[in-house]
């Protein structure tokens, strides 16, 4: 076998041992791009940032956006938004904050802070988990997938006829005109 190909089966071989990726890493890949477009150019310090500064900070403010300063050499400067009456907090914070931000990324990124006293956006939740049916709907939908031998779709056919009763019950839209669901 030719050195050249031994090399790139090393590679592979390598490349599978070391199993799946961060998703932080893929996440960051996914996100450069778009924002990019907003001004962010180190589109890392908007997925790691809890990472750079510490959760208790993360907790109180936000990154918008990072403006590169015109000379190569010179970092540039972080829009930060802050929570409420922390904005004099994190401006006496600045320092500390530049520090470890440059220290997380190796290099001069930023050189000045601009704060921004505004609300922070909001956390998304996770859905309400769903209520359970009533008994009668449960032995309903029993009774109807029963007669189902297979076992995985008869469970895939009971969690359907779940989310369509619960569904019903919402208020949302009906299983046909004239017609009950399951």
């Amino acid at each position: 076998m030719p050195p050249a190909a031994i090399s790139k089966r090393t590679a592979k071989d390598a490349q599978a041992r070391r199993g799946l990726a961060p998703v932080a890493a893929a996440a960051a890949r996914v996100a450069a791009p778009i924002l990019k477009k907003r001004g962010l150019t180190e589109a890392r310090i908007v997925t790691e940032w809890p990472a750079i500064v510490g959760a208790s900070i993360a907790e109180r403010s936000a990154p918008e956006r990072l403006v590169r300063a015109r000379q190569p050499e010179g970092g540039g400067t972080l829009r930060l938004r802050v929570a409420g009456a922390w904005a004099l907090e994190f401006q006496h914070m600045a320092p500390e904050l530049i520090a470890r931000i440059n220290g997380y990324f190796g290099y001069p990124a930023v050189a000045r802070i601009q704060f921004v006293q505004a609300p922070l956006p909001a956390a998304r939740r996770a859905p309400a988990p769903p209520a359970p049916l009533s008994s009668e709907a449960e032995a309903r939908l029993m009774a109807l997938a029963g007669k189902i031998e297979d076992p995985d779709l008869r469970a895939r056919v009971l969690a359907l006829g779940r989310a369509l009763e619960q569904r019903a019950a919402r208020g949302g839209k009906s299983a046909g005109p004239g017609r009950k669901p399951v």
